[in-house]
């Protein structure tokens, strides 16, 4: 409900095999148009990578703040989650962000004075840029 909310219908819901879930819970999700994928039984690395995003969010962002509502909350995910994939280095992607489909051209020369530092989040994220020439 939360995602029609935004305008994002979802297609597939993945869920696991937990007996919380019960024939009515998928009932709800088929009633508005996603299909219900389960996960293959015993296999805890099935999501690694999701795992791991969700770990990399809770210890470096969601540990440092005291989240008071759903929308603070809401604005903490999305201004980080675009910091993770648009200006965090990944060194399994050559220390370049996600959303980096080439290298940024080398710059031969760089003074101090040509760095900007843009924080964010109560300066939980700093940021670093070339000022534009």
């Amino acid at each position: 409900m939360v995602a029609e909310d935004m305008g994002l219908a979802p297609e597939y819901v993945m869920r696991d095999n937990d007996a919380k879930f019960s024939a009515q819970f998928d009932e709800v999700l088929r009633s508005s148009g996603a299909i219900v994928k389960r996960n293959t039984p015993l296999s805890p690395n099935l999501r690694a990578h999701v795992e791991r995003f969700i770990q990399t969010l809770k210890f470096e962002c969601l540990n440092k703040f005291v989240i008071v509502a759903e929308k603070h909350l809401d604005h903490v995910c999305r201004v980080w989650s675009r910091h993770y994939n648009e200006e965090r280095p990944h060194s399994s992607r050559d220390h370049l962000p996600p959303d980096f489909t080439a290298p940024p051209e080398e710059a031969t020369t760089v003074r101090l004075n040509d760095i900007i530092c843009i924080s964010k989040l109560g300066g939980i994220i700093h940021s670093y840029s070339r000022r534009a020439a």
